[in-house]
């Protein structure tokens, strides 16, 4: 039986001085990994401002939505093509769904409009705002449909 204890002590020795290891490894690369993702972000220049207004409450089916864009310095965007694209994954049970819905400019960086959304439960959706046919800015959003 000592035979066993000493070699399991040993073990456990060896293993425990190994975690200790790692983890002091992994301490230590922790703040150059967080200072580095820091720095990214700062580094990264403020973008165009996209902000779901109405509905507060999505109902399956008919919705009016209503979308807010401002540029990077504050101000109104309005002569953007703004879109809701709607997805609900595929299950088990049921096939995946999509539903774009394109909005109209209402004014001072609003734009609105009508949009079906296609039944109740969760819908991963994308707001993306578009210039000249190129992508200016998105947010992606999950909207509970009730």
């Amino acid at each position: 039986m000592r035979n066993h204890s000493t070699s399991l002590h040993r073990f456990v020795t060896f293993v425990g001085s190994n975690v200790v290891v790692a983890a002091f490894a992994f301490a230590s690369a922790s703040p150059a990994v967080a200072q580095a993702k820091t720095k990214s972000k700062a580094a990264k220049p403020a973008g165009v401002d996209v902000m779901l207004m109405k509905p507060t409450a999505v109902k399956a089916g008919e919705n009016q939505f209503e979308v807010m864009v401002k540029g990077a310095d504050g101000k109104p965007i309005n002569d953007a093509d703004v879109s809701l694209l709607f997805v609900m994954p595929k299950t088990a049970t049921m096939a995946g769904m999509r539903n774009e819905v394109k909005l109209k400019p209402s004014g001072n960086g609003m734009y609105v409009g009508p949009g079906n959304v296609m039944m109740a439960g969760t819908w991963n959706t994308t707001v993306s705002v578009k210039q000249g046919g190129k992508e200016i800015g998105q947010k992606k959003v999950t909207l509970t449909a009730k």
